[in-house]
Protein backbone atom coordinates (compact mmCIF):
# COMPACT_ATOMS: atom_id res chain seq x y z
CA UNK A 1 0.00 0.00 0.00
CA UNK A 2 1.40 3.32 -1.36
CA UNK A 3 0.98 6.58 0.99
CA UNK A 4 -1.48 7.80 -1.58
CA UNK A 5 -3.60 4.87 -0.97
CA UNK A 6 -3.52 5.21 2.84
CA UNK A 7 -4.28 9.09 2.90
CA UNK A 8 -7.38 8.17 0.91
CA UNK A 9 -8.36 5.23 3.39
CA UNK A 10 -8.37 8.02 6.08
CA UNK A 11 -9.67 10.90 4.30
CA UNK A 12 -6.39 13.29 4.82
CA UNK A 13 -4.00 14.36 2.34
CA UNK A 14 -0.79 12.77 1.71
CA UNK A 15 1.23 15.49 2.95
CA UNK A 16 -0.59 15.12 5.87
CA UNK A 17 0.06 11.93 6.11
CA UNK A 18 3.18 12.22 5.14
CA UNK A 19 4.35 14.67 8.53
CA UNK A 20 2.95 12.17 10.74
CA UNK A 21 5.42 9.55 9.67
CA UNK A 22 8.31 11.54 9.38
CA UNK A 23 7.50 13.10 12.67
CA UNK A 24 7.95 16.33 11.49
CA UNK A 25 5.10 18.08 13.11
CA UNK A 26 2.24 20.53 12.33
CA UNK A 27 -0.71 18.39 12.52
CA UNK A 28 -3.51 18.64 15.38
CA UNK A 29 -3.11 16.04 18.26
CA UNK A 30 -6.74 14.94 17.00
CA UNK A 31 -5.79 14.00 13.03
CA UNK A 32 -2.43 12.28 14.29
CA UNK A 33 -3.80 10.16 16.67
CA UNK A 34 -6.84 9.16 13.85
CA UNK A 35 -3.57 8.71 11.48
CA UNK A 36 -1.87 6.86 13.32
CA UNK A 37 -4.81 4.32 14.68
CA UNK A 38 -5.00 3.70 11.10
CA UNK A 39 -1.71 3.14 10.18
CA UNK A 40 -1.18 0.26 13.08
CA UNK A 41 -4.72 -1.21 11.77
CA UNK A 42 -3.24 -1.22 8.26
CA UNK A 43 0.31 -2.55 9.62
CA UNK A 44 1.57 0.35 7.43
CA UNK A 45 5.20 0.32 7.18
CA UNK A 46 6.84 2.70 4.02
CA UNK A 47 9.64 1.69 2.63
CA UNK A 48 11.16 3.70 0.17
CA UNK A 49 14.10 1.61 -0.66
CA UNK A 50 12.43 -1.82 -0.59
CA UNK A 51 10.25 -0.29 -3.44
CA UNK A 52 13.14 1.34 -5.47
CA UNK A 53 14.16 -2.30 -5.64
CA UNK A 54 11.30 -2.85 -7.18
CA UNK A 55 11.12 -2.74 -11.11
CA UNK A 56 9.20 -3.81 -14.09
CA UNK A 57 11.34 -6.77 -15.06
CA UNK A 58 11.50 -8.10 -11.42
CA UNK A 59 8.50 -9.85 -10.77
CA UNK A 60 8.05 -11.37 -7.29
CA UNK A 61 5.70 -13.25 -5.52
CA UNK A 62 5.47 -14.57 -2.06
CA UNK A 63 4.80 -18.06 -0.56
CA UNK A 64 3.60 -17.31 3.40
CA UNK A 65 3.39 -20.31 5.77
CA UNK A 66 2.99 -20.70 9.36
CA UNK A 67 3.77 -23.42 11.45
CA UNK A 68 4.72 -22.42 15.01
CA UNK A 69 6.73 -24.21 17.68
CA UNK A 70 3.26 -25.62 19.37
CA UNK A 71 2.00 -26.65 15.46
CA UNK A 72 5.64 -28.03 14.27
CA UNK A 73 7.10 -29.32 17.49
CA UNK A 74 10.39 -29.09 18.70
CA UNK A 75 11.91 -27.93 15.60
CA UNK A 76 11.09 -23.69 13.97
CA UNK A 77 11.61 -25.19 10.45
CA UNK A 78 8.81 -26.36 8.25
CA UNK A 79 8.33 -29.47 8.98
CA UNK A 80 4.81 -30.09 7.17
CA UNK A 81 5.20 -31.94 4.59
CA UNK A 82 2.26 -31.35 2.73
CA UNK A 83 4.27 -27.46 2.86
CA UNK A 84 7.50 -28.80 1.84
CA UNK A 85 6.60 -30.29 -1.22
CA UNK A 86 4.47 -26.85 -1.70
CA UNK A 87 7.74 -24.98 -1.48
CA UNK A 88 9.30 -26.14 -4.54
CA UNK A 89 7.06 -26.91 -6.48
CA UNK A 90 5.23 -23.21 -6.20
CA UNK A 91 8.82 -21.82 -7.15
CA UNK A 92 9.17 -23.93 -10.13
CA UNK A 93 5.70 -23.15 -11.49
CA UNK A 94 6.19 -19.26 -10.93
CA UNK A 95 9.54 -19.57 -12.72
CA UNK A 96 8.25 -21.40 -15.53
CA UNK A 97 5.62 -17.97 -16.20
CA UNK A 98 8.83 -15.44 -15.41
CA UNK A 99 8.45 -15.03 -11.52
CA UNK A 100 10.50 -15.27 -8.78
CA UNK A 101 9.18 -16.69 -4.92
CA UNK A 102 9.99 -15.09 -1.97
CA UNK A 103 9.46 -17.53 0.94
CA UNK A 104 8.45 -16.33 4.40
CA UNK A 105 7.51 -18.19 7.83
CA UNK A 106 5.60 -16.17 10.12
CA UNK A 107 5.44 -17.73 13.56
CA UNK A 108 2.47 -18.51 14.59
CA UNK A 109 -0.94 -19.09 12.74
CA UNK A 110 -2.21 -16.13 14.21
CA UNK A 111 0.32 -13.50 12.78
CA UNK A 112 -0.24 -12.15 10.00
CA UNK A 113 1.14 -8.46 10.64
CA UNK A 114 4.92 -9.43 9.11
CA UNK A 115 2.74 -10.27 5.86
CA UNK A 116 0.72 -7.17 5.38
CA UNK A 117 4.27 -4.68 5.99
CA UNK A 118 5.50 -7.31 3.32
CA UNK A 119 2.84 -5.94 0.80
CA UNK A 120 3.37 -2.52 2.42
CA UNK A 121 6.92 -2.37 1.04
CA UNK A 122 5.77 -3.87 -2.68
CA UNK A 123 8.30 -6.16 -2.24
CA UNK A 124 5.73 -8.80 -3.56
CA UNK A 125 2.72 -8.33 -6.39
CA UNK A 126 1.00 -10.98 -4.80
CA UNK A 127 0.65 -13.92 -2.25
CA UNK A 128 -0.03 -17.46 -2.02
CA UNK A 129 -0.85 -18.22 2.02
CA UNK A 130 -0.67 -21.35 3.67
CA UNK A 131 -1.29 -22.90 7.53
CA UNK A 132 -2.99 -20.25 8.85
CA UNK A 133 -6.08 -20.51 11.28
CA UNK A 134 -9.45 -20.34 9.50
CA UNK A 135 -11.24 -17.29 10.10
CA UNK A 136 -8.18 -15.03 10.79
CA UNK A 137 -9.22 -11.45 10.54
CA UNK A 138 -5.86 -10.34 9.37
CA UNK A 139 -6.11 -12.06 6.10
CA UNK A 140 -9.71 -10.71 5.89
CA UNK A 141 -8.39 -7.66 5.72
CA UNK A 142 -5.75 -8.09 2.91
CA UNK A 143 -8.43 -9.37 1.22
CA UNK A 144 -10.48 -6.03 1.36
CA UNK A 145 -7.53 -3.99 0.84
CA UNK A 146 -7.54 -5.75 -2.82
CA UNK A 147 -3.94 -7.44 -2.16
CA UNK A 148 -4.23 -10.47 -4.61
CA UNK A 149 -4.47 -13.64 -2.79
CA UNK A 150 -4.77 -17.45 -2.93
CA UNK A 151 -5.51 -19.05 0.24
CA UNK A 152 -4.73 -22.60 0.20
CA UNK A 153 -7.27 -24.96 2.23
CA UNK A 154 -7.44 -21.57 4.60
CA UNK A 155 -11.71 -20.48 3.95
CA UNK A 156 -14.24 -22.48 2.43
CA UNK A 157 -14.60 -19.90 -0.23
CA UNK A 158 -13.73 -16.22 -1.41
CA UNK A 159 -15.64 -13.67 -0.66
CA UNK A 160 -13.53 -11.02 -3.04
CA UNK A 161 -12.37 -10.88 -6.53
CA UNK A 162 -8.83 -10.30 -5.77
CA UNK A 163 -8.66 -13.59 -3.71
CA UNK A 164 -8.95 -17.33 -4.93
CA UNK A 165 -9.55 -20.09 -2.32
CA UNK A 166 -7.82 -23.53 -3.52
CA UNK A 167 -8.93 -26.15 -1.52
CA UNK A 168 -8.53 -30.06 -1.57
CA UNK A 169 -11.71 -32.16 -1.39
CA UNK A 170 -11.42 -32.87 2.45
CA UNK A 171 -15.24 -33.87 3.20
CA UNK A 172 -15.61 -35.90 0.43
CA UNK A 173 -12.11 -37.80 1.00
CA UNK A 174 -12.44 -38.59 4.68
CA UNK A 175 -16.29 -39.65 3.97
CA UNK A 176 -14.71 -42.47 1.55
CA UNK A 177 -11.93 -43.39 3.89
CA UNK A 178 -14.84 -44.74 6.33
CA UNK A 179 -16.63 -45.97 4.28
CA UNK A 180 -13.48 -48.11 2.61
CA UNK A 181 -12.99 -49.08 6.32
CA UNK A 182 -16.90 -50.11 6.77
CA UNK A 183 -16.99 -51.96 3.36
CA UNK A 184 -13.75 -53.94 4.38
CA UNK A 185 -16.19 -55.65 7.33
CA UNK A 186 -14.26 -53.72 10.20
CA UNK A 187 -16.91 -52.54 12.65
CA UNK A 188 -14.30 -51.07 15.76
CA UNK A 189 -13.00 -48.10 14.16
CA UNK A 190 -10.54 -45.33 15.46
CA UNK A 191 -10.59 -41.88 13.75
CA UNK A 192 -7.17 -40.14 14.52
CA UNK A 193 -7.67 -36.29 13.67
CA UNK A 194 -6.83 -32.75 14.60
CA UNK A 195 -8.88 -30.58 16.67
CA UNK A 196 -6.75 -27.58 15.22
CA UNK A 197 -8.98 -24.45 13.96
CA UNK A 198 -8.23 -25.26 10.16
CA UNK A 199 -9.66 -25.84 7.09
CA UNK A 200 -8.69 -29.24 6.51
CA UNK A 201 -9.61 -30.35 9.99
CA UNK A 202 -12.76 -29.18 10.18
CA UNK A 203 -13.77 -30.98 6.68
CA UNK A 204 -11.86 -34.15 7.34
CA UNK A 205 -13.82 -34.38 10.53
CA UNK A 206 -17.50 -33.18 8.92
CA UNK A 207 -16.70 -35.95 6.38
CA UNK A 208 -16.25 -38.44 9.38
CA UNK A 209 -19.18 -37.71 11.36
CA UNK A 210 -21.18 -37.94 7.60
CA UNK A 211 -19.89 -41.68 7.39
CA UNK A 212 -20.21 -42.51 10.80
CA UNK A 213 -23.64 -41.53 10.52
CA UNK A 214 -24.33 -43.11 7.62
CA UNK A 215 -23.38 -46.15 8.83
CA UNK A 216 -24.17 -46.56 12.15
CA UNK A 217 -25.91 -49.77 11.95
CA UNK A 218 -22.70 -51.38 10.95
CA UNK A 219 -20.34 -50.10 13.31
CA UNK A 220 -20.31 -51.01 16.56
CA UNK A 221 -17.87 -48.89 18.15
CA UNK A 222 -15.82 -45.45 17.36
CA UNK A 223 -12.76 -44.03 19.49
CA UNK A 224 -11.66 -40.61 18.26
CA UNK A 225 -8.83 -39.04 19.46
CA UNK A 226 -6.98 -35.54 18.81
CA UNK A 227 -3.10 -36.00 17.83
CA UNK A 228 -2.60 -32.36 16.38
CA UNK A 229 -0.98 -33.98 12.69
CA UNK A 230 1.51 -35.05 14.88
CA UNK A 231 3.19 -38.34 14.59
CA UNK A 232 4.47 -38.53 18.54
CA UNK A 233 1.10 -37.89 19.46
CA UNK A 234 -0.17 -40.62 17.06
CA UNK A 235 1.70 -43.08 18.22
CA UNK A 236 1.23 -42.56 22.24
CA UNK A 237 -2.64 -42.68 21.58
CA UNK A 238 -2.12 -46.05 19.73
CA UNK A 239 -0.31 -46.94 23.08
CA UNK A 240 -2.75 -45.74 25.18
CA UNK A 241 -5.44 -47.32 23.24
CA UNK A 242 -4.12 -50.68 22.65
CA UNK A 243 -2.48 -51.00 25.90
CA UNK A 244 -5.34 -51.37 27.63
CA UNK A 245 -6.25 -54.81 28.83
CA UNK A 246 -9.91 -54.60 28.78
CA UNK A 247 -12.56 -53.19 25.76
CA UNK A 248 -12.90 -53.85 22.02
CA UNK A 249 -9.77 -52.41 20.33
CA UNK A 250 -10.52 -50.67 17.02
CA UNK A 251 -9.51 -52.93 13.96
CA UNK A 252 -9.87 -49.98 11.58
CA UNK A 253 -8.11 -46.44 11.48
CA UNK A 254 -8.39 -43.73 9.42
CA UNK A 255 -5.86 -40.92 10.30
CA UNK A 256 -6.43 -37.40 8.80
CA UNK A 257 -2.62 -37.17 7.75
CA UNK A 258 0.12 -40.10 6.83
CA UNK A 259 2.32 -38.29 9.39
CA UNK A 260 -0.40 -39.86 12.12
CA UNK A 261 -0.90 -42.69 10.21
CA UNK A 262 2.59 -43.20 10.64
CA UNK A 263 2.96 -42.75 13.40
CA UNK A 264 -0.07 -45.46 14.50
CA UNK A 265 1.66 -48.22 12.74
CA UNK A 266 4.90 -48.18 14.25
CA UNK A 267 3.30 -47.93 17.63
CA UNK A 268 0.95 -50.98 16.16
CA UNK A 269 4.43 -52.75 15.43
CA UNK A 270 6.08 -51.94 18.62
CA UNK A 271 3.20 -53.62 20.29
CA UNK A 272 3.04 -57.06 18.31
CA UNK A 273 -0.02 -55.93 16.26
CA UNK A 274 0.08 -57.45 12.40
CA UNK A 275 -0.55 -54.88 9.58
CA UNK A 276 -3.28 -55.39 7.87
CA UNK A 277 -4.27 -58.71 9.49
CA UNK A 278 -4.83 -57.52 13.12
CA UNK A 279 -5.69 -53.75 12.29
CA UNK A 280 -6.13 -51.86 8.77
CA UNK A 281 -4.27 -48.68 8.56
CA UNK A 282 -5.78 -45.63 6.05
CA UNK A 283 -3.78 -42.26 5.88
CA UNK A 284 -4.50 -38.85 4.17
CA UNK A 285 -2.00 -36.99 1.46
CA UNK A 286 0.22 -39.56 0.19
CA UNK A 287 3.53 -38.44 1.42
CA UNK A 288 6.56 -39.48 -0.76
CA UNK A 289 7.59 -41.82 2.07
CA UNK A 290 3.91 -43.71 2.48
CA UNK A 291 4.41 -46.05 -0.79
CA UNK A 292 7.80 -47.48 0.91
CA UNK A 293 6.50 -48.07 4.03
CA UNK A 294 6.23 -51.86 5.20
CA UNK A 295 3.48 -52.48 4.23
CA UNK A 296 2.70 -49.72 1.91
CA UNK A 297 0.27 -47.11 3.28
CA UNK A 298 -3.18 -46.58 1.69
CA UNK A 299 -4.11 -43.08 1.59
CA UNK A 300 -6.00 -40.57 0.25
CA UNK A 301 -3.88 -38.87 -2.57
CA UNK A 302 -3.17 -35.17 -2.81
CA UNK A 303 -1.67 -33.68 -6.22
CA UNK A 304 0.89 -31.51 -5.18
CA UNK A 305 1.87 -30.86 -8.12
CA UNK A 306 -1.61 -29.96 -9.23
CA UNK A 307 -2.23 -28.15 -5.94
CA UNK A 308 0.76 -25.83 -6.80
CA UNK A 309 0.17 -25.21 -10.23
CA UNK A 310 -2.96 -24.24 -9.54
CA UNK A 311 -2.18 -21.78 -6.90
CA UNK A 312 0.65 -20.35 -9.17
CA UNK A 313 -1.39 -19.60 -12.61
CA UNK A 314 -4.90 -18.78 -9.64
CA UNK A 315 -2.44 -15.87 -8.37
CA UNK A 316 -0.23 -15.03 -11.27
CA UNK A 317 -3.97 -14.31 -13.09
CA UNK A 318 -5.14 -12.33 -10.69
CA UNK A 319 -2.16 -9.97 -10.84
CA UNK A 320 -2.20 -9.73 -14.25
CA UNK A 321 -5.58 -9.08 -14.14
CA UNK A 322 -7.04 -11.72 -16.08
CA UNK A 323 -10.02 -13.65 -15.20
CA UNK A 324 -9.98 -16.38 -12.73
CA UNK A 325 -12.19 -18.91 -10.82
CA UNK A 326 -12.55 -17.74 -7.40
CA UNK A 327 -13.38 -20.57 -5.56
CA UNK A 328 -11.72 -24.40 -6.80
CA UNK A 329 -12.01 -27.52 -5.52
CA UNK A 330 -9.27 -30.17 -6.22
CA UNK A 331 -10.03 -34.17 -6.05
CA UNK A 332 -7.54 -36.93 -4.13
CA UNK A 333 -7.60 -39.93 -5.58
CA UNK A 334 -7.92 -43.16 -3.41
CA UNK A 335 -4.03 -45.33 -3.23
CA UNK A 336 -5.02 -48.50 -2.16
CA UNK A 337 -1.44 -50.62 -0.24
CA UNK A 338 -1.03 -52.93 1.95
CA UNK A 339 -1.88 -51.42 4.89
CA UNK A 340 -5.42 -52.37 4.29
CA UNK A 341 -7.46 -55.83 4.14
CA UNK A 342 -10.78 -57.25 4.85
CA UNK A 343 -11.60 -58.40 8.54
CA UNK A 344 -11.87 -61.33 9.21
Amino acid sequence: MTTEELAKIIGVSRVTLSKVINGVGGVSPKTEAKIRKYIEEYNFEPNSKARSLVGKEEQIIGFFSAYSDAYAGVSKDITSHFATELVNLVANCAQKRGYKTLVYLTDVEQDVKSIAKIFNSKLVRGAILLGYNTGNEDIEKLGKLGVPLVLVNQERDSHYKNVVAVNMDDQVSAYFAIEKLVEYGHKNLLYIGCERNRLPAIRRHEGVKSALEKNKDRIESVIEVDCDFNEEKAYEAIKEIYGKKTGTKPTGIFAANDVMAIGAMNALKDMGYRIPEDVSVIGFDDIPMSKYLTPGLTTMRCSFGQIASTCVDSLIDLIENKEVVNHIELPTEYMERGSLARFK
